[in-house]
């Protein structure tokens, strides 16, 4: 009995112990907690904030990367719409191109009584002097038809006819000879007459003229039609410079042709001139 009594009073003064220990924590935690947070505060600070601004850069980084990835998807997006704009814009030019071309061409063919068919360029031999148009005997093209551009620049003849595309000899071509005058503004002056001679590789030069006829620089030169294949007064060059040799009963000169081959696209070709 003895021994129960001191166990039992024993457990209740373990408890009270327990009691005030408790009470005397929570009294110092209520006493001095600001001042423990405080001293957590200081000393965990400096962790906390390196970890929020690592966060916090980690952040910003994935923010950039995905913002850097949006940003890159929409400049790709703009570029491929600026090209298809580049592209649509080409082709709007090319077609006013055309269109104005064309209208000055209807514009030479009715002032020469002309019928025309335009073609496109489609090949160039600079080393040969020809040329591939896109129109041929599906289009009533035959050999030696003049090919002329919208504002009557001569440029060549039809010289072989496929079905879908015929090959035009340029008049620098070395086996091209056009008989030309010199276009003058006093009409009481007698014509000069001469010959342009292809010299290739998209050049040519005046020949078979009489040894006393004025020659200037700057001079224009025009088809003549005495050949009888080219209509007359078509755009040929003009004069650079005069090469007078005393002992040739003739005298040549150098020309600028007025024809722009790597430049033109639209050509126009004379189909009625054979048959009148």
């Amino acid at each position: 009995m003895n021994l129960y009594i001191k166990k039992e009073n024993f457990v209740v003064k373990k408890i009270m112990i327990k009691s005030i220990i408790l009470v005397l924590i929570l009294a110092f935690l209520y006493i001095f907690g600001g001042q423990i947070k405080n001293s957590f505060y200081v000393i965990s600070s400096p962790i906390s904030k390196n970890l929020w601004e690592s966060g916090k850069v980690t952040s910003n980084f994935f923010e950039s990367f995905f913002a850097s990835a949006d940003l890159k998807n929409k400049n790709n997006g703009l570029h491929q719409e600026n090209q298809k704009l580049l592209l649509e814009i080409s082709f709007l030019k090319d077609f006013l191109r055309a269109n104005y071309e064309l209208q000055q061409a209807l514009q030479t063919g009715q002032t020469n009584n002309f019928s025309l068919v335009p073609t496109q360029t489609i090949e160039l031999d600079s080393l040969n002097d020809f040329i591939l148009v896109n129109k041929g005997q599906e289009d009533g093209i035959v050999e030696n038809m003049p090919v002329i551009s919208s504002n009557g620049v001569l440029y060549g003849k039809i010289y072989k006819v496929h079905k879908n595309f015929s090959e035009v000899m340029l008049i620098s071509n070395k086996l091209s000879v056009l008989d030309v005058k010199i276009q003058n503004d006093d009409p009481s002056l007698i014509p000069v007459y001469g010959a342009i001679k292809g010299n290739g590789s998209l050049s040519l030069y005046l020949d078979l003229v009489s040894s006393d006829a004025p020659l200037k620089e700057r001079d224009i030169l025009v088809s003549s039609a005495l050949e009888g294949l080219f209509p007359k007064n078509l755009l040929v060059g003009e004069i650079l410079s005069e090469n007078k040799n005393d002992l040739k009963p003739f005298k040549t000169a150098e020309v600028r042709p007025f024809f722009d081959i790597k430049n033109i696209d639209n050509l126009f070709i004379i189909t009625d001139y054979l048959k009148k």
